[in-house]
């Protein structure tokens, strides 16, 4: 693997501080990383950028690694192995771990145990949740901090490991993150897809069911709050934004930017290849912006798309799309 090392470190002031990020080797959450190294050199600390070192290292974000400040140093790491910090770090952000009982998440866990910092911050995921029986429907609220999660789920158990260890925590349930420099797209590839392509859009259900898409820069701000006291030890913080969409709303936002119709097809059979739930499933940052006073970036999916529409002409334009699961889906409505 192919990593670039930054290793001069910006010189402190009496209130700076050095943070570790543990950033996992991509997925739904592969651009955090990155996104929270330039937040917080851009508020003028230093911090270590331990990465998986089974990451897809020609691809973004950790392709553009080699962009990020001098005060960043990129750490590659075998997460298949214990790591035992050699420094002391005023905040940790845990993008990685999912089982508490895997030789990195444990070995950091017993360290932290000893040494702690002054907060732990871990990206969990608002799939946790197991909300009540009757949630779900068109009409339903968001989740909230307060509804029960499954058991069951690896970010539940590393959850409740944190919380038993004592170590300062806060947890962040995000969910459906788009962005620059992302490693995962098919939330929003899955429209352009079809739209640009004039392929039929299957959509479960009614397509009113609302999605909460947070742009990756909003969420690493969203994340900096971890910094702020709280007066509790454990806390739960759900991570989204507060623009919200509906499945259909979003076809249509895209179809005004391609300058192409959309042939939205709903009541399908189950789901196919749509990248969301088929129920209604989002959160909003309403506790975080009370009790943190988060103030929410001035970033909307309306408009991102035109940047997101540059970007996917050059990954995706010209090439196959695959509809095998769209055609099952959808039966005779094709």
């Amino acid at each position: 693997m192919k990593v670039v090392f930054v290793t001069s470190l910006l010189a402190g002031t009496a209130s700076a501080w050095h943070a570790l990020i543990v950033q996992n080797k991509g997925g739904g959450h592969g651009e955090l990383g990155f996104q929270l190294a330039k937040k917080i050199a851009s508020e003028g600390h230093t911090c270590t950028l331990l990465q998986d070192t089974a990451c897809k290292s020609e691809s973004a974000p950790f392709s553009e690694y080699s962009t990020l400040p001098s005060s960043v140093t990129v750490e590659p790491h075998d997460f298949n192995l214990p790591y035992t910090p050699q420094t002391e770090y005023s905040y940790v952000w845990d993008n990685f771990s999912s089982n508490p009982e895997s030789p990195l998440t444990s070995s950091l866990l017993e360290h932290f145990k000893n040494s702690p910092p002054l907060r732990y911050n871990y990206i969990s995921s608002a799939g946790i949740y197991s909300p009540p029986k009757d949630f779900g429907s068109d009409t339903c609220g968001p989740l909230l901090e307060t509804f029960d999660v499954n058991p069951e789920k690896g970010q539940t158990k590393v959850e409740n490991a944190l919380k038993a260890s004592k170590i300062p925590t806060f947890c962040y349930r995000p969910q459906y993150i788009y962005g620059p420099s992302q490693n995962k797209y098919v939330y929003l590839d899955y429209y352009f897809d079809r739209i640009c392509n004039s392929l039929p859009l299957p959509i479960p259900g009614s397509g009113s069911q609302l999605a909460s898409l947070t742009n990756a820069v909003s969420v690493a701000s969203l994340l900096y709050c971890g910094k702020e006291s709280h007066e509790s030890n454990f806390e739960v913080f759900n991570c989204g934004a507060s623009d919200l969409h509906t499945y259909n709303e979003i076809a249509e936002l895209i179809s005004e930017v391609v300058n192409k119709p959309v042939k939205i097809v709903n009541d399908i059979e189950g789901k196919g290849s749509f990248p969301f739930r088929p129920n209604n499933f989002y959160v909003k940052p309403s506790k975080i912006i009370k009790e943190l006073n988060w103030e929410e970036l001035p970033t909307s999916l309306k408009s991102d798309l035109e940047w997101y529409y540059e970007d996917w002409k050059v990954r995706r334009e010209g090439k196959e799309v695959d509809v095998e699961k769209d055609l099952e889906a959808m039966g005779s409505k094709a």
